[in-house]
């Protein structure tokens, strides 16, 4: 009886582990509510998207902008690639539409502030991703300083990971959050146009500021899904 007992106990406690588990291993789960995009959507995984369902426009805003002097996206011959060298780099130019557009097709969503600081933040309320150390060397910031003159390939500052193993929640691009319109959405963690004090969990921006830190070839998304 005892041995069922154990056997039981074991099945149920590795039912739960799945349960909690992210949906698959490019995501990693934050606590037990919901699970994150550990890197930044990449121009090759937007791509793709933008093959199958076209560049379409939501109201007056493409998904998209292409043809700018920092689009890493382009045509050829009919699809849509990103640009020699920029595959794993984050995609930019894209609009809140954009990136809404394309979290619903993969079957995810764009993560809520609350979400989003709390995978910045974790429990402790830390500065940054990693905690309160200085963010030189953890982040795609300050410029072409750290070797990158805009975008970095995801993952390239492991130092710079959550606890979970988030990889670029501070720096490389401004991220889009939920909200019900594009004017009601902000942006967290900084990118790599800013310092150190834009990159803090607790910073947020709007397309709608002047600011010069905010530009649309610094925006960009992760996306996240709620775990059963």
């Amino acid at each position: 009886m005892k041995r069922i007992m154990l056997l039981l106990l074991a099945a149920l406690f590795l039912q739960r582990a799945a349960q909690a588990a992210p949906p698959d291993s490019a995501m990693a789960a934050i606590g037990t509510a919901f699970a994150l995009d550990r890197h930044e959507v990449t121009n090759s995984q937007y791509a793709a998207f933008l093959n199958e369902k076209g560049n379409q426009r939501e109201g007056r805003t493409l998904w998209l902008e292409l043809g700018t002097r920092f689009s890493l996206i382009e045509m050829q011959e009919g699809r849509f690639v990103p640009k020699a060298g920029f595959d794993n780099h984050p995609v930019i130019e894209v609009s809140w539409e954009g990136a809404r557009a394309y979290c619903q097709w993969a079957g995810k969503r764009l993560p809520t502030e609350q979400e989003w600081h709390r995978a910045c933040a974790g429990t402790g309320g830390w500065s940054y991703p990693w905690g309160e150390e200085d963010a030189e060397g953890r982040a795609n910031l300050f410029g072409d300083k750290d070797g990158y003159a805009r975008t970095a390939p995801g993952g390239r500052f492991p130092a710079g990971a959550s606890p979970e193993g988030v990889m670029d929640l501070a720096g490389n691009v401004w991220e889009w959050t939920a909200a019900d319109s594009a004017a009601a959405a902000h942006l967290r963690g900084g990118s790599w146009v800013n310092g150190k004090s834009m990159a803090k969990c607790t910073a947020r921006a709007a397309v709608s500021s002047d600011h010069s830190y905010v530009k649309s070839n610094s925006l960009g998304f992760r996306c996240a899904r709620s775990l059963p």
